[in-house]
Parts: C-alpha cells; sequence; structure tokens
C-alpha cells in the first residue's frame, strides 16, 4: 500500500463560504473581494493511497465543483471513467449526501 494522500475538497460549513443571504462582517469581505478572505465550499476531502483510486469523506452539494477543480478527480478513460471509487459518510446530513446525486451516472 502507498503513502496516504488527502485532499480537502472543501471546508465551510453548510452552504459554504460566502453563505448565499448573509451579509455579516466576514461574509461582507468575501462578497467584495477581500483578498483576506477566500470563498470555500462545502466540508468535504478525498483520499487516497495509490494516486489512482480516490475515496470520498462526505460528498457536499458542491461535489461537481470541487472535482472540476481537483485534477486527481478528473474523469479518465474513452468514455465514462472516474477515480472516485467509494463515497464515506460521516452523517445523513444533507450537507453530506447531496452530492451523492452528482454521482448518479454510471460508467458504460
Amino acid at each position: 500500500m502507498g503513502r496516504l494522500t488527502a485532499l480537502v475538497l472543501g471546508s465551510a460549513a453548510g452552504g459554504g463560504f460566502p453563505q448565499w443571504n448573509c451579509r455579516c462582517p466576514t461574509c461582507r469581505l468575501a462578497w467584495a473581494g477581500d483578498a483576506r478572505v477566500r470563498p470555500r465550499t462545502q466540508a468535504s476531502l478525498a483520499v487516497t493511497a495509490d494516486a489512482e483510486n480516490w475515496v470520498l469523506i462526505n460528498a457536499s452539494p458542491d461535489l461537481p465543483q470541487q472535482v472540476r477543480q481537483t485534477k486527481p478527480l478528473h474523469p479518465r478513460g474513452e468514455a465514462r471513467g472516474s477515480p472516485i471509487k467509494a463515497v464515506l459518510l460521516t452523517g445523513a446530513e444533507i450537507d453530506q449526501v447531496a452530492g451523492l446525486l452528482s454521482l448518479r451516472e454510471r460508467e458504460p
């Protein structure tokens, strides 16, 4: 077995950061594009021991965006192929499972 690698796909609470409907001082900075804060997607991790086969820890509603932004998770092969082999859910909250809907299409 290889070395364990973990990628943080998102680290924000439900709804991401900034919250779509929030104008608190910190979200206000994000909406203004202040360099001191960075927008973040909802909490999720990707882990691998071989850099080929990945396991997601939770599947946030932001999963499609997170996959697009993370090259090791991009599709592989000629038609449909994904290095994502499994999803480990740490709970049943909507913020942990809604991304499963994005994974519903199978390989041909």
